[in-house]
């Protein structure tokens, strides 16, 4: 299946899980793909990613961490400059880092709220001003990753589930904002858990706290997978979605609806 060649997609945070697993997606379809790392530790993780796409005349690898001034730029430019433009963005990096409000260490709750923060709100944002100076002006496409947690609360998320609710304010006003000026359409998606690498190296009473939620999830008692996130993704990215514009669409087996 070929259906966005001749299309260049850059993925923010795709040297592991979700977004990996995007660019693979839209790699399979066709499209060339800007994979970026954010510091030089994920550099063998973001390879390996490109070593799997069998076609490094359509990949590039980019280090680019989000959270800081410089990198949403570098990220976009470098883009631009291998590819001549950008005609899908996808807002996939994030992080979560579990944490109580009334945790009594200061020092880490300002640390967390800044790390969190400044990737998932600052780093979603600035990427996307950056990508716009270079965004192809006929069905173009951004997607952001949202999360369902930000309509479902969980323990010690209230830092992580505001930032996605950043993302979802962020794809309505620019689905209202955006798509006249430069020809795109901006939609997001919603995971639920989802079997990451990340969501199985993270602390046993984290994943044992979403348990009940997943053995109620009226699919069936089990997480996403990454491949089905991607799906969806890539889907809001072909030229038949021209018309789905300011969607924040939950995949979560059902288990939360919005």
């Amino acid at each position: 299946m070929s259906t966005l060649t001749g299309k260049v997609a850059v993925i923010s945070g795709s040297s592991l899980g979700l977004g990996a697993a995007i660019a693979r997606e839209l790699f399979s379809r066709g499209a060339s793909v800007v994979i970026n790392y954010p510091f030089p530790s994920q550099k063998i993780n973001a390879d390996n990613v490109l070593r799997g796409l069998h076609g490094t005349a359509r990949s590039i690898v980019v280090e680019a961490d989000l959270s800081t001034s410089e990198g949403p730029q570098l990220l976009a430019d470098a883009a631009a400059k291998a590819f001549g433009k950008i005609d899908i963005l996808v807002n996939s990096a994030g992080i979560n880092r579990p944490l109580a409000l009334d945790d009594p260490d200061s020092a880490a709750v300002e640390k967390v709220w800044h790390d969190v923060m400044s990737l998932n709100a600052r780093g979603t944002f600035f990427l996307t001003r950056a990508v716009l100076n270079h965004l192809t002006p006929t069905n173009s496409r951004i997607v952001n990753i949202g999360s369902a947690v930000s309509h479902s609360p969980a323990p010690e998320t209230s830092i992580y589930a505001g930032s996605k609710s950043l993302v979802e304010s962020y794809t309505k006003f620019w689905a209202t904002e955006l798509p006249r000026r430069y020809g795109c359409t901006v939609n997001g998606v919603a995971p639920g858990p989802t079997g990451t690498d990340t969501f199985y190296a993270a602390p046993k009473e984290v994943r044992e706290s979403l348990q009940s939620v997943i053995n109620a999830t009226p699919v069936g008692a089990r997480v996403g997978t990454p491949e089905e996130v991607a799906w969806l993704v890539a889907e809001l990215c072909e030229e038949r979605a021209g018309w789905i514009n300011g969607a924040y669409i939950p995949i979560t087996g059902g288990s939360i609806m919005f």
